[in-house]
């Protein structure tokens, strides 16, 4: 976990490093979870049990609760990030396959 971790802080610093060998899965799980992410207009929410459910139950990943336990601790350090503003200005904090674009942007502003 300790080097999944590390990943993170890496990636929020804008020095990705190789997810670590054993930790692809986890890490996967965490992107695909963190792109639908909500926000309730003071910032991003937590990714919360009721996403994780309902991603495995559509992807049918053989997720156990160290896995969840995992993405959760992931989550936390993300959450701390975006409070802070580390890895972007006014607490935004992105993870690769989360960068703006103009279709998103069209897509929430019209």
């Amino acid at each position: 976990m300790r080097a999944l971790e590390s990943c993170l802080h890496s990636h929020l610093a804008g020095k990705p490093l190789p997810v670590p060998a054993g930790g692809e899965l986890v890490w996967r799980w965490f992107l695909d979870l963190c792109r639908t992410r909500t926000s309730n207009g003071y910032g991003p929410n937590p990714i919360g049990f009721a996403e994780i459910e309902a991603y495995v139950r559509l992807y049918r990943w053989p997720l156990e609760p160290r896995h969840v336990d995992m993405i959760l601790a992931l989550d936390r350090l993300w959450m701390q990030a975006a409070r802070t503003g580390e890895g972007g200005s006014a607490g935004i904090v992105k993870l690769p396959g989360q960068e703006a674009t103009p279709e998103a942007f069209d897509a929430v502003f019209g």
